[in-house]
């Protein structure tokens, strides 16, 4: 990423000085640096307010390297951006009808192949909750994957709304919740899931 010093956060910090903005906030920060940045912002009495990292059901490295731990600890929100993984959580591909371009080199037929147990259980629990409205056919992935990382606690997901409609649609994870069971079922699905070198497709 590029360094905490950029002109983007300069112009944050300035906005901070001027009484525009009360809070803070960082994309992608590792826990070490989150920490640092917390520190720094506390003494000069800026909230950290947020940290924004990739985080699905499929990447959870959030919470392998301490970020997740650490934004809990601290009261830092966890903003998790590409939450259904460039659609691939959606179901909408398969191992006959993969990505193209740079996300089929990384969600390959033989990756999609290992994922399908884990999509066919996400559509049942969707369908259990009948969350399946008559214009969205893949909206129980959707909403299902959303509602775990909403069910991790302190997270924010974000989406990406193409238009109002999706963004109704997209909201249609919140005011439910998936049991306890589920979260941790889907969890251990996920864990059986190996990605291939150089997942996520953001590092290509």
């Amino acid at each position: 990423m590029a360094r905490v010093e950029d002109g983007e956060k300069r112009r944050g910090r300035r906005g901070v000085k001027k009484g525009r903005q009360c809070r803070f906030s960082e994309p992608t920060l590792g826990e070490k640096r989150l920490r640092d940045a917390y520190e720094r912002l506390k003494k000069r009495g800026v909230p950290l307010a947020s940290n924004q990292v990739n985080y699905s059901l499929i990447y959870r490295n959030p919470e392998e390297n301490g970020v997740k731990a650490a934004c809990d600890e601290l009261g830092i929100t966890l903003i998790a951006y590409s939450p259904i993984a460039q659609g691939v959580l959606t179901g909408k591909y398969t191992p006959n009808n993969p990505p193209t371009g740079p996300r089929g080199r990384i969600y390959t037929p033989e990756f999609l192949t290992k994922l399908q147990p884990l999509i066919n259980r996400i559509k049942e629990i969707g369908g259990s909750y009948e969350k399946t409205p008559t214009q969205c056919t893949n909206f129980d992935d959707i909403v299902v994957v959303l509602n775990w990382l909403i069910c991790q606690g302190n997270v924010v997901p974000i989406p990406g709304a193409k238009n109002a409609e999706q963004a109704r649609e997209f909201a249609g994870a919140l005011r439910w919740s998936l049991t306890d069971q589920e979260v941790e079922e889907l969890r251990s699905m996920a864990r059986e899931i190996k990605p291939v070198i150089g997942f996520p497709v953001e590092k290509l």
